[in-house]
């Protein structure tokens, strides 16, 4: 492994927000940004967002493209969207984690095949899809809850099928037919009481299944792990609970710890090149909001063992920086503002960080949308109606 470990949340974005000369006058406005090399490591300081108290950029409510609507019968219709991927073409690729599927439609919405069920035999998904990604050649892997990969064509034909480890979480694309799977390490056993952080480990795998080098370490997510009176323990998250975050760009991994506003840029090989921040990023949680949090927490579990667990569980007196984090492909860094339970009901923001690091804003959600990847143009997503039926969309996304 190489490179130092344990990133606070650093964000490299490559946006295009002007013309070129506007941009190279962003990169010296020293109110904007500051730079420096630490043991060949350069750091980048966002000091204020560009756009100031507005936002720039925009996602339009109004669907260039609706799966739902767009035909009609079983295959339009979704359980829990897992992945959306658009093709070269304009051709779409859903997974639905429910129905254990995927599904090809064409650019206008059309029906075109589905394939896969439960099972354990070629492409079939063991237990469940954990996650589909976008791969070279339009071509995605899915990941299922056995920690198989699945490799599907254009045409979703079945290309191969490798086992990793059934604790793989989740799989990264890093450009050159090598993938960052990272590891779960769930190490907590009676003897481990209290809070704790699971690290999860990246390791990085080619196409027929072959481990290739270690990348990185992520100091992983919060869990609170209570001994009861008869010995038994439980394990439950724990209030404003911090988990971190992998994304990757045209072979570089990005990882957010989300303990600050920090990400940390790695090559490909695990080598660590680049962190970007904002410094003294407001986190603070007031003993209102903590408050308010313990009690919707606490409002929706019925069971005594969870109750007593969660009475017991401390807060931390910050909140994540962030719980998602997405790479555009200008490089531009998107970190989804984190909401706890008590919050659910405020609107959903991701700040942008731009390619150089420059801290741009911050970019507002339609109403019951939620993203799961960004284009240069569109966004491609899941909005939940009324009766909280999933309809896959492509949203406009205006860059002003």
């Amino acid at each position: 492994m190489k490179g130092t470990i344990g990133v606070i949340l650093v964000v490299g974005v490559a946006v295009a927000v002007a013309d070129p000369m506007d941009c190279d006058a962003q990169a010296n406005d020293q109110s904007l940004l500051q730079r420096e090399d630490s043991a060949g490591v350069q750091i980048v300081e966002a000091l204020r967002p560009l756009w100031g108290d507005s936002s720039l950029w925009r996602i339009n409510p109004a669907p260039l493209l609706d799966l739902a609507v767009s035909g009609s019968g079983p295959n339009h219709e979704f359980g829990h969207v897992g992945g959306m991927v658009r093709f070269a073409d304009g051709s779409l690729v859903v997974a639905d984690a429910t129905w254990l599927q995927i599904r090809l439609y064409s650019p206008e919405g059309d029906f075109v095949r589905a394939t896969g069920r439960n099972g354990e035999g070629p492409g079939e998904f063991s237990r469940g899809i954990e996650q589909m990604v976008g791969a070279a050649s339009d071509s995605v892997w899915v990941l299922d809850s056995d920690g198989r990969v699945s490799v599907f064509g254009p045409d979703l034909g079945l290309g191969r099928t490798f086992n990793l480890l059934s604790n793989a979480s989740s799989i990264h694309d890093l450009g050159d037919g090598s993938m960052a799977v990272q590891y779960v390490s769930p190490f907590w056993t009676k003897d481990a009481i209290g809070a704790i952080r699971n690290p999860t480990v990246l390791w990085r795998f080619n196409v027929e299944g072959t481990r290739l080098d270690s990348l990185a370490v992520t100091e992983g997510y919060d869990e609170y792990v209570v001994q009861f009176r008869d010995g038994t323990t439980a394990s439950v998250s724990p209030l404003f609970r911090k988990e971190a975050q992998v994304a990757t760009h045209t072979g570089r991994l990005f990882v957010g710890n989300a303990e600050f506003m920090e990400v940390d840029e790695r090559t490909r090989a695990g080598d660590l090149v680049r962190i970007l921040r904002i410094p003294d990023y407001p986190l603070s949680l007031s003993r209102s909001a903590l408050r308010a949090e313990r009690e919707a927490y606490l409002g929706g579990r019925s069971s005594s063992l969870l109750r007593e667990a969660a009475e017991r569980t401390p807060a931390s007196g910050t909140r994540p920086a962030y719980s998602r984090m997405i790479v555009d492909p200008s490089g531009a860094v998107w970190l989804q503002l984190y909401r706890g339970e008590s919050e659910a009901e405020e609107p959903v923001r991701w700040l942008v960080l731009a390619a150089d690091g420059t801290w741009l804003g911050t970019v507002g959600l339609p109403d019951r949308f939620r993203i799961v990847d960004i284009e240069m143009d569109a966004v491609l997503g899941v909005w939940y109606d009324e009766l909280d039926v999933q309809h896959p969309q492509v949203l406009r996304l205006e860059r002003r």
